[in-house]
């Protein structure tokens, strides 16, 4: 279409005589033209009705429901039930409607949406619904505070296309209740067998075990071949049977040889200190190089031996994407957000001549530090909140839903993975006995125990689950 020609009103009429009568009689930007026209002039798009859906109290209405979507992807994590010992939050005053300048007449309002909707339009009830099933059920997020759009952009396709909660297959799910049973199964054998002896026993966070299981085969997947772990005391024996695959005769070994009935004093080092190392073949065929750094008393003083070793490893293999050493960090809830080694790790996780790619951190939590409940033992929300120095997502998890939090550690291998950058994971759970097998809790936390008294073991919830889907027969 030349511009002369759009000038000429008469060749124009004509033209559209000649379209009239027949179409393929003028070329094709001329039909596009003429079919536009005749569209509009058909009244698809009146101005009565661009009218109806552009008013200034429609584009008010669209901009208050813009951040409420804002707010519930920051503060989604307010409302989640992550607590097992508690009882889920059901509202907030920053995400009610009044927040916002909305009523519950405009639940029932169509409103323009990208993401919720194939029609781009949803009605505002169903646009919380999507959102509460994604920021406010077993899983947090805290990821707002990233500065790189594209690192929230990616995290949010991630999380919004399946609500926080992807369909698991029958294998990770039986996978998932065989992990659970052999953890349950460890702790109760040296609960009999070596009754009031320290073990740091995992009961009630036995989330951790799956969750390592389905971050090496993740790490494996994506071309891993050695990890550099470092973990709290409580759950390591566990961690290097059920993960590590360490016999089960060295550490009940470990157990004799530490324990003499007559004297306070065994022999060598308290074998929840010990570091392993091995060759691991995990259920995808590979091999995978695992260390477990030695840990003495002092906690978090592992952290940044792990980063220097998980360092030389990449040095020493040539990997300069640093995605074939991955480190992983297991702590307490007390001692991360305690413990300033923590705070001194995390800020050098980003400098050239320290990095190693992102390291993994799970926090397993208890709740409580040692006789301390978190009320009297920080000044923050989250045991995790020092992580936010960093621009890293934090994600909180229900320890008692397992497929959450495979859902959430694949998607934080994924997210290093992609980004080279620490993630966080806060694995919300509790310790079913005191400190250690030696003190008694009910002393010091009688309400707390009593709660825990009650629940039930999580491969018995798990299990019962799955019966309920049809998954296994009782």
């Amino acid at each position: 279409m030349a511009i002369s020609e759009t000038l000429n009103a008469a060749f124009i009429d004509a033209q559209y005589q000649l379209w009239k009568a027949d179409p393929g009689a003028i070329p094709r930007d001329w039909q596009f033209f003429f079919e536009g026209f005749e569209l509009a002039g058909a009244g698809v798009f009146s101005a009565d009705k661009a009218e109806s859906v552009c008013t200034e109290d429609q584009a008010l209405r669209q901009s208050r429901v813009e951040a409420l979507k804002y707010r519930y992807r920051d503060l989604g994590h307010l409302l989640a039930c992550l607590d097992p010992l508690s009882a889920c939050p059901v509202t907030h005053p920053l995400l009610e409607l009044s927040a916002f300048g909305l009523a519950a007449d405009d639940l029932d309002r169509m409103f323009f949406t990208r993401r919720f909707s194939q029609t781009h339009q949803a009605t505002l009830r169903e646009i919380i619904r999507v959102l509460k099933e994604t920021y406010c059920r077993s899983v947090g997020v805290e990821y707002m505070h990233l500065q790189d759009p594209s690192e929230k952009n990616w995290l949010l396709e991630r999380m919004e296309t399946v609500r926080n909660q992807p369909l698991m297959s029958r294998e990770d799910k039986v996978r998932i209740l065989n992990k659970l049973y052999q953890s349950a199964v460890f702790e109760q054998y040296l609960n009999k067998k070596y009754a009031g002896q320290t073990r740091f026993s995992l009961e009630g966070g036995d989330a951790l075990i799956p969750m390592l299981d389905a971050l090496f085969l993740s790490a494996s997947n994506s071309g891993c071949r050695e990890v550099i772990l470092g973990t709290a005391h409580r759950g390591r024996l566990n961690v290097q049977v059920n993960i590590l695959y360490k016999p089960y005769e060295d550490i009940f070994r470990e157990f004799a040889n530490s324990f003499d009935p007559s004297s306070v004093v065994g022999a060598g080092d308290v074998k929840y200190h010990s570091g392993y190392l091995t060759d691991i073949k995990l259920a995808n065929e590979r091999m995978m190089r695992a260390f477990l750094v030695n840990n003495p008393s002092h906690l978090e003083s592992v952290d940044p031996v792990v980063e220097g070793i998980a360092r030389a490893r990449q040095n020493i293999l040539g990997d300069e994407k640093r995605t074939q050493v991955l480190p992983i960090l297991i702590h307490g809830d007390a001692a991360f957000a305690g413990q300033g080694v923590v705070a001194e790790t995390l800020n050098m996780s980003q400098l050239d001549g320290y990095s190693t790619g992102g390291t993994i951190h799970i926090v397993i939590n208890n709740q409580i530090g040692y006789t301390t409940l978190p009320e009297h033992a920080r000044s923050t929300r989250y045991s995790t909140d020092i992580a936010k120095m960093l621009m890293i997502p934090v994600f909180h998890v229900h320890g008692e839903n397992p497929e959450s939090v495979i859902h959430v550690i694949r998607l934080a291998h994924d997210y290093r993975q992609t980004f080279g950058k620490d993630v966080v994971i806060d694995l919300i759970c509790y310790r079913r006995y005191g400190h250690n097998e030696g003190d008694e809790p009910y002393f010091t936390q009688p309400r707390m125990y009593e709660r825990i008294r009650e629940r039930p073991p999580l491969h018995q919830l798990y299990t019962d689950k799955l019966i309920g889907e049809s998954v296994i027969k009782k």
